[in-house]
């Protein structure tokens, strides 16, 4: 079947006034965190000259200073703010300066102590940490706003200061959501503005069940598991995971705003976490300037899956997910916290593999981003992140093993600026893989609230088919549905739990159209309500997908199943649809055991001018759902590469990027007569090549 032609390119369009603030012939620029506030101001001056003598554009200040910027209340001091600023633009670097709301003073905590998070166990939560605050109390939002007037007032048209960030991680860590008084009045709030009457809650909460009925929305409160015999009603923890995505989203708006006051030519941003739950930067697309996230590859974790060498070079796919996530939400985005060495907070930690910090830059220049930060210049000397390297040693002055790879990432940007070409068109066979990779947060939500089985893990399967299209080298953007998926050839929504209606028809014009759709297990179970519409199981898909569902299946402990396609055996453990294909629909897997041996799998068939593919079994590998992709790519007319999972190849600005996950050696895709910039053509574990051809 011969495949339509697509126009989409690497999705780095952005606002106007974005070609003043990262001039696309810069492509990215490299800079580094530094806390002037810590270190005897004498040492400032050396500080910064030896920063821009190791290759950095920009320093980072700020986020955790507001003891020294309001000492007391209402006594503002930034005039040592404004010379390390000068001090930087005295040495060449841009200033990216940040609200300092992750850590409020201790006089306003004793204070006001109920601008505090309560715990789910009901504990206030204490000063001397960070992230304590409630977005949720007008008190402490209202402070937030006074410092960042202050800050906004001095430094807001100051031409010395790039761009501002906002907080730092926004989220409260382990201890998730905050219970307050005033998060429960602000969740209270949010329910009467959602559904206006308590009787449409109650509909929508389904309250008949186990008598949960409510007359007013004062009787509500969070719910919470501590809380308890049984379980919190499933619907209200939806609503409330939603609520604080919402809460969240406003605070970082609140601060927008008050930034934009006093000034405007300046970007702002926040760094998100990777893969974080709590928090959605989808809900901020209109209220930042660029996307940028927090990064650590390698902190403890075996990640077996990934080879032998995973524990020091990181997941190849969640730093790859997070930056195709994060690019195509405005087109700016960048990693602004990336692990620079040893870090502290791991149950172990281990050196990363030596190149493996030089590569995860140039996966992020790969993968379009504008630019990237180190946490942190100097390692610190006393307080709670003492182990966590820097790009100097202990004495302030010699660069640690991961600021030698910062550096040479700083030589190598240059050097790829002097062959930067304008318009550089993408090659016509990139072209034809590209994908739209649909998620839900909701859906992401309602199936951690009910999993069914301790064995599904929504990100590992988003997971198995996000590393099976990088495998075949293709060009990801991580979207949502409210994005416009006609100029994409190929479309996988995995999971999508919760389906309304009309997404179910966009999915079925989406392929009428011409495009090539991939559904998985467990969607379109529920509406966006998380109610089962009153039909047979995941009826409301059954002709789009092509056959029936009747039932799912799923294993204990450590059995496994075992399905195949084309003679090859996978085993599964979480999660299988049964299928009962209609007819013009292919079976591509089959089930090899188990009561309901040689039912479907898997199947496919067209609709339209495109076609719908149903992948109803969760392997354990992600071997067959790589396979089937694979078949799906090939009879689509857009020949899928084959490369190893892990090592990654992308095309940006003119310029091919190879890094290499894997543990073992891998060979660049590059023709005969390519000129390779950085690098070798054959890469060893945790390297990195760049290529023009």
């Amino acid at each position: 079947m011969r495949a339509r032609i697509f126009a989409v390119t690497l999705l780095l369009a952005v606002p106007a006034a974005a070609a003043d603030w990262f001039p696309p012939k810069d492509m990215m620029t490299v800079g580094v965190y530094y806390y002037p506030e810590a270190w005897p101001e004498s040492q400032w001056a050396g500080d910064m000259a030896n920063i821009k003598k190791m290759g950095m554009e920009f320093v980072h200040m700020g986020e955790f200073a507001w003891a020294y910027m309001e000492p007391e209340e209402g006594r503002y001091r930034l005039d040592w703010l404004d010379r390390a600023v000068q001090l930087a633009a005295d040495n060449g670097l841009k200033v990216i300066l940040c609200t300092p709301s992750a850590t409020p003073p201790v006089w306003l905590s004793r204070r006001h102590p109920d601008i505090l998070m309560v715990d789910a166990l009901g504990r206030r939560m204490d000063h001397g940490g960070r992230q304590q605050g409630d977005w949720s109390s007008p008190l402490y939002r209202d402070y937030v706003k006074r410092i960042d007037t202050q800050l906004a007032m001095k430094f807001g048209s100051d031409p010395r200061v790039w761009g501002w960030q906002i907080d730092n991680e926004l989220s409260h860590y382990e201890k998730q959501y905050s219970y307050s008084p005033a998060a429960t009045g602000s969740f209270r709030a949010w329910l009467r503005q959602k559904y206006r009457t308590i009787d449409r809650l109650n509909a929508d909460w389904g309250t008949s069940f186990w008598s949960m009925r409510y007359s007013s929305f004062d009787e509500i409160d969070i719910p919470n598991q501590n809380n308890h015999p049984g379980l919190p009603n499933p619907h209200a923890q939806l609503d409330f995971a939603r609520f604080f995505a919402d809460e969240g989203a406003g605070f970082l708006r609140m601060q927008a705003a008050t930034l934009r006051q006093f000034g405007g030519q300046q970007w702002i941003t926040t760094n998100f976490m990777a893969m974080h739950e709590d928090i959605d930067p989808m809900r901020s697309a209109k209220d930042l300037d660029a996307f940028t996230w927090t990064h650590y590859p390698v902190h403890g974790e075996v990640l077996a899956e990934y080879g032998p060498l995973a524990f020091r070079l990181g997941s190849a796919a969640i730093q790859s997910f997070m930056h195709d996530f994060m690019r195509p939400i405005n087109g700016i985005s960048g990693l602004m916290e990336l692990q620079p060495g040893q870090v502290n907070w791991g149950a172990v930690n281990p050196w990363p593999q030596p190149g493996a910090i030089h590569m995860w830059i140039m996966r992020a220049f790969g993968a379009g981003a504008r630019l990237v930060c180190t946490y942190r210049y100097r390692q610190p000397l006393v307080g709670n992140e003492q182990y966590h390297k820097g790009l100097v040693e202990t004495d302030g002055v010699t660069p640690s093993p991961g600021g030698l790879e910062y550096e040479q990432a700083a030589r190598d940007m240059l050097k790829l600026r002097e062959h930067y070409q304008a318009g550089a068109k993408e090659p016509a066979a990139y072209a034809k893989r590209h994908t739209a990779f649909v998620i839900d947060f909701d859906s992401r939500w309602d199936i951690d609230i009910h999993k069914q089985t301790t064995r599904w893990d929504t990100v590992n399967h988003w997971m198995k088919y996000y590393r099976a299209l990088k495998s075949m080298m293709a060009p990801v953007d991580v979207v949502t549905m409210a994005h416009d998926l006609s100029a994409y050839p190929f479309v996988v929504a995995p999971a999508y739990q919760l389906a309304s209606d009309e997404t179910i028809a966009k999915w079925k014009a989406y392929a009428e159209a011409g495009g090539h759709l991939v559904l998985t297990s467990r969607t379109a179970e529920m509406d966006t309500r998380g109610h089962f519409p009153e039909t047979l199981w995941a009826e409301r898909i059954w002709s789009l997908i092509g056959a029936k569902l009747p039932k799912y299946d799923l294993l204990p402990g450590d059995i496994k199943g075992r399905v195949t396609s084309g003679g090859v055996g996978y085993q599964w453990g979480s999660w299988a649809d049964i299928l009962e294909p209609q007819p013009g629909t292919t079976v591509l897997a089959t089930y090899a055991d188990q009561f309901y041996a040689g039912k479907a799998a898997a199947v496919t068939h067209k609709v339209g001018k495109g076609s719908v593919t149903y992948i109803g079994v969760d392997t354990l590998t992600g071997d067959l759902e790589a396979v089937l992709l694979r078949r799906l790519f090939t009879e689509a007319g857009a020949a899928p590469a084959s490369l190893k999972p892990d090592f990654l190849v992308d095309w940006r600005d003119g310029f091919w990027v190879a890094t290499n996950f894997t543990s073992t050696p891998q060979t660049i895709p590059a023709r005969p007569g390519a000129q390779v910039l950085v690098g070798t053509r054959t890469l060893p574990p945790g390297s990195a090549a760049v290529w023009i051809e």
